[in-house]
């Protein structure tokens, strides 16, 4: 057990690719975050004068969470620099369970509020922790995140008296709770629908929409996170090319974080000094499997041989994709192999579509470093793994009914 702990690694602080993990940059977020200042300058240019409100939405992993934790850290600091007392504050609704739950939370584990044993509402609640900000003078800048959850559970009540604790007090007290609510989509339009028209009025217009993530800016998140995380020159650009890929069709830098940090597990268990595209598609089958033994089953027999002449390629190279043609001269040599006339190059294109929109390859078109314009063909799966299933099947000739 002491040699497995002193093993090598490629890792050079793992906590990097951590879910927890707030980077200093944001990359494609810079508009996102000025309009966050933009919206809450206010705070601390005039202290009180207003509670402003931001509405966060878009779907999973495109950065919405990292989004208000960077901005309310940044924030946080700034005010104080400009004496003034702003706390931020980020709450997962999913995770605290109730609307008095969280200020439950808020009000024990940042303002050292002793709450008695007995039994106070919500309402209750929000009241007393209004007063400790009135007493500390502090200002709170709150994230309710997965807000959907607590709409849901609780209906407009825990947003409605957030947003309107300011209007009930006189009116030269000041406006110490803005807030930034957080909606995951596609949950966020059922979410809102379910809100009273008083309390959606209240939540303001200053909502912003996280697109998804193309892939060549996910190769840019993880560029950045690669150099925070692992030692230099460990991973492979075409590692990197593969996981932006992968995680390109959802457009979801949280998977392609994941599928980076497993591939680099992969690599320290079998210990290598390089993180390999294979490393990532052995990641790939833990997360998102998508060649099962079924799908195999299905193929015919000419595709089997063409699939096999792909991972044998990869195998052969290292690489994340391989052009066409050298797929197709390992065709040719594995149809000799196996006693098969080969098929033409028409219908070996055809394979190629149909097994791609499977999901069973992948294809894209060749870029900078290749002559001319190709089609570059890559696997979901480690290539070793399927090539071996395949000589299995290949073996015994086994052809669909």
């Amino acid at each position: 057990m002491d040699r497995a702990f002193k093993g090598p690694t490629v890792f050079k602080d793992e906590s990097k690719l951590s879910v927890e993990y707030v980077p200093p940059r944001l990359p494609h977020r810079d508009r996102e975050l000025q309009t966050l200042i933009q919206t809450f300058k206010a705070v601390v240019e005039s202290p009180g004068s207003i509670a402003p409100k931001a509405l966060i939405r878009g779907p999973l992993g495109t950065g919405k969470t990292a989004l208000a934790k960077r901005f309310g850290m940044d924030f946080e600091a700034y005010a104080s620099g400009k004496g003034v007392n702003l706390k931020f504050i980020h709450v997962n609704c999913r995770e605290e369970g109730s609307f008095y739950s969280i200020l439950r939370k808020i009000a024990t584990s940042h303002f050292g509020m002793k709450i008695p044993g007995r039994g106070y509402s919500a309402e209750e609640l929000l009241s007393m922790l209004s007063e400790t900000l009135d007493s500390q003078n502090v200002f709170l800048l709150l994230a309710l995140d997965e807000v959907e959850i607590l709409i849901r559970r609780e209906g407009s009540d825990p947003l409605f008296n957030l947003t309107r604790i300011g209007e009930a007090r006189p009116p030269e007290a000041p406006r110490r709770i803005a807030l930034i609510t957080i909606f995951r989509e596609p949950e966020a339009d059922e979410a809102l629908r379910l809100l009273d028209r008083s309390t959606l009025s209240t939540l303001g217009h200053n909502i912003i929409r996280l697109s998804k993530y193309t892939s060549s800016q996910l190769r840019e998140i993880l560029e950045y996170r690669v150099e925070e995380a692992f030692k230099e020159d460990t991973v492979l650009p075409e590692t990197i090319e593969l996981v932006a890929d992968i995680a390109g069709e959802y457009g979801d830098a949280r998977l392609a974080i994941e599928l980076i940090w497993l591939a680099g597990k992969h690599a320290d268990l079998e210990q290598s000094n390089k993180v390999l595209p294979e490393h990532v598609r052995a990641a790939q089958v833990k997360i998102t499997p998508t060649i099962r033994r079924e799908t195999i089953d299905y193929l015919s027999l000419h595709e089997k041989i063409l699939l096999l002449s792909l991972a044998r390629t990869l195998e052969a190279c290292e690489s994340a994709y391989v052009p066409f043609g050298e797929v197709e001269r390992e065709y040719q040599a594995a149809c000799e192999e196996f006693g098969e006339t080969p098929r033409k190059h028409t219908q070996l294109w055809k394979y190629v579509k149909s097994m791609s929109l499977s999901g069973i390859i992948q294809a894209k078109s060749s870029g900078k470093g290749f002559k001319g314009k190709t089609t570059l063909l890559g696997l979901p799966a480690p290539t070793r793994m399927l090539r071996e299933e395949l000589e299995k099947i290949l073996a015994s000739k086994t052809e669909p009914s």
